[in-house]
């Protein structure tokens, strides 16, 4: 008689998963881990990361769009030019900043978390941001992160950056001017000016427009 494959609890999603889907997870979070900052200035919180490996941010940073939202683009940016995946991580390093993920394994990509999956996994979040990122400001991504807005502000860690309806920030899409701009009003406006790391200020905004975009909740 065949045996039951062995599943244990994966820290990640809280689920059942087999030793090799335990065993990507750290193999994500060593990639992560690698260009985490010392101080982490603003901490994105995305819902999970990319179903494929080679679509993970911290494997083709290229392919995303929150990079080139920050004004993290290839040197040169010269078409043709050869992109190096480590430079682009090593300058969102630089800044400050560090991507994690409520769910720190992939779903689907026609999948997004409910409600009731976002509050499973937001308790263990807040622990993760709490004790191991400690970052000076929260920036969810994605409207499905709505509930965490709420967790991460009772939770006292810090400030939540959020629209001015306080909704998470929109994820930067290629081509969509207008939630790129709302996105960079929301993080510009947040974020204090005597604290960005250098080449932050990038993402300027007149005080009419960041009366409009958005605020940082403390």
């Amino acid at each position: 008689m065949k045996s039951s494959p062995l599943l244990l609890p994966c820290d990640g999603c809280g689920l059942p998963a087999s030793p090799e889907h335990i065993a990507a997870r750290v193999h994500r979070l060593e990639l992560s881990t690698r260009y985490r900052p010392v101080h982490v200035s603003i901490l994105f919180v995305a819902a999970a990361p990319a179903e494929l490996d080679a679509d993970d941010f911290y494997v083709a940073p290229e392919k995303s769009d929150l990079l080139s939202a920050l004004g993290i683009t290839p040197a040169g940016n010269q078409p043709g030019a050869k992109t190096d995946p480590a430079a682009l991580l090593s300058e969102f390093q630089r800044r400050g900043i560090h991507l994690v993920y409520l769910s720190e394994c992939p779903r689907p990509a026609d999948n997004t978390p409910g409600p009731e999956e976002v509050s499973r996994l937001t308790p263990t979040l807040v622990r993760r941001v709490r004790f191991n990122y400690k970052p000076r400001l929260v920036a969810p991504l994605g409207a499905e992160l709505f509930p965490l807005v709420d967790a991460l502000q009772k939770a006292g860690i810090g400030p939540v950056i959020t629209t001015a309806a306080g909704q998470p920030l929109p994820v930067p899409r290629a081509g969509d001017p207008d939630w790129l701009e709302l996105f960079q009003r929301a993080v510009s406006s947040a974020a204090p000016r005597d604290y960005l790391a250098a080449g932050y200020d990038r993402l300027s905004v007149t005080p009419s427009d960041r009366d409009f975009g958005a605020g940082g909740n403390s």
